[in-house]
């Protein structure tokens, strides 16, 4: 069983699914190991939901009281965005806006329609109410319902994004030691994406509470996603970019400046490297540096945090 798993080991990598992260960190903590997971159920308050603020609120004092930390939400966005806005803002004598941004410009050969990564996660966050940080206070907006146009690095260039709720925005503004005005986590969606969306929750099939369907219950979402290709079945099939940054906007000695810094990945060569896509090397990778940061002794906090609490330096550099 899980706990029989992580006996006597040092860090526990969490890479399942969010809404296991509890069960998970309970193992990491029986058997006195590090946590560390690439994703929370949102900063959202829904029912059944555990965000990310629950997970440092329920875990913070627990892990302390045995000197080991649960790094939470380290993946690419979120995690590295976070360590992106700690190393922005650092620079920054003053900072007034985090935005996040998130585009995926790839095609994807022998399926009608995929997701890059998991579907589950994917239709959960982009139809739950959005979270926003805006002029100071946490507000929420309706889910697919306001958009906005950024443009991205080349070759991703100028594309609409969705205000998503997602884990940065529920952890930014109290946890990156500034005080900020306004931040917001936007993804590029493209419009069968979008139509595909908003069918599924018109109709019911984004649900996640199981439905009898002649003597048998099943969570509509769950026959959705088991129709749709895994990210791993999408390696070697998927070409394009992805681009993941963070934005920052403030001042330097009295002058407003802006920065994004942003991790760009083409699907085509993280096959060539690890036999996978873009997506799913992106959101490793942050994980494996944090865990080398872990076996150099880098990591140094306790209890439960989001990224943007470390130094940003050794994270970025490596």
């Amino acid at each position: 069983n899980l706990m029989e798993a992580v006996e006597g080991i040092d860090l526990v990598i969490n890479a399942t699914l969010p809404r296991y992260n509890l069960n998970i960190m309970d193992a990491a903590l029986a058997a006195r190991a590090h946590y560390l997971d690439l994703a929370s159920q949102g900063p959202v308050h829904l029912p059944g939901i555990i965000t990310i603020q629950d997970q440092i609120k329920e875990y913070d004092e627990k892990f302390k009281a045995i000197d080991r930390s649960a790094f939470l939400s380290t993946g690419i966005d979120p995690g590295a965005t976070n360590v992106f806005a700690r190393y922005l803002a650092d620079q920054m004598d003053t900072v007034d806006d985090v935005l996040i941004r998130d585009a995926d410009v790839s095609t994807v050969q022998g399926f009608k329609f995929a997701l890059s990564f998991s579907p589950d996660t994917a239709i959960e966050e982009c139809l739950e109410p959005y979270l926003s940080y805006e002029n100071g206070r946490f507000v929420q907006g309706e889910p697919l319902s306001t958009q906005e146009e950024f443009t991205f690095p080349e070759p991703i260039g100028k594309q609409k994004v969705y205000y998503v709720s997602h884990e940065e925005v529920g952890t930014l503004p109290l946890h990156l030691g500034r005080q900020i005005k306004n931040c917001n986590f936007g993804y590029a969606l493209p419009d069968e994406l979008v139509n595909v969306l908003k069918v599924l929750q018109l109709l019911g099939l984004d649900g996640a509470e199981p439905v009898e369907v002649k003597g048998v219950k099943v969570a509509p979402r769950d026959v959705v996603t088991a129709l749709l290709p895994t990210p791993l079945e999408l390696s070697g099939k998927i070409k394009g970019y992805t681009c993941v940054g963070t934005l920052v906007r403030g001042t330097i000695g009295g002058e407003k400046v802006e920065k994004f810094m942003y991790s760009l990945e083409s699907h085509e060569d993280a096959y060539l490297k690890f036999k996978t896509q873009g997506t799913s090397y992106q959101t490793a990778v942050p994980a494996a540096v944090a865990a080398d940061l872990f076996a150099e002794g880098l990591i140094m906090q306790r209890g439960a945090f989001p990224a943007e609490v470390i130094d940003p330096k050794p994270f970025v550099e490596k």
